[in-house]
């Protein structure tokens, strides 16, 4: 009987470590909404996407499966995103500094009720240099964009699932 036992015992301890119990959790990104009210990028469809897709990405590398069926829903609300500029000027030198700022609305529901709502804000900076003055206007700098979105969606699934 002892023997059965030991020869059980080793089996266990033999295939416990070979049993991938990598378990994740399931979550759905339930809708990102343009809430700008000014701008060039006020309703833009394409921002939507592209931050649904971005966070998407942050939850599946914080071990998140994604599945439409999940009682876990994200909604994301774009509440602010402007160009920030700065100028510095002597003579015909000059210095430029460009932030795009953004600031993200995160609610995180399970079966349908709020439980944790998060606000971010992050920026992405631009400096130039030169001794010739060109002004584009204001326009978003694509890279500055997309870099201020990233970071504000990592913050923002950060902060949502953190315990405290």
């Amino acid at each position: 009987m002892k023997m059965l036992t030991l020869f059980m015992v080793g089996i266990m301890i033999y295939i416990m470590p070979h049993i991938t119990t990598n378990l994740t959790d399931e979550i759905w990104v339930e809708s990102v909404v343009n809430k700008i009210q000014v701008g060039n990028l006020a309703g833009n469809r394409n921002l939507e996407f592209g931050l649904r897709n971005i966070t998407e990405e942050f939850l599946q590398e914080k071990n998140f499966d994604l599945n439409p069926d999940s009682n876990q829903k994200l909604s994301i609300e774009i509440v602010y995103l402007d160009v920030l500029k700065t100028k510095t000027n002597v003579s015909v030198f000059h210095k430029d500094s460009e932030s795009v700022v953004i600031r993200l609305r995160g609610v995180l529901k399970v079966d349908g009720k709020k439980i944790k709502e998060v606000i971010v804000e992050e920026e992405s900076s631009e400096i130039s240099m030169s001794t010739l003055i060109v002004d584009n206007g204001g326009n978003f700098n694509q890279q500055s964009l997309s870099n201020a979105l990233k970071k504000a969606s990592d913050n923002l699934v950060t902060k949502l699932f953190e315990t405290n």
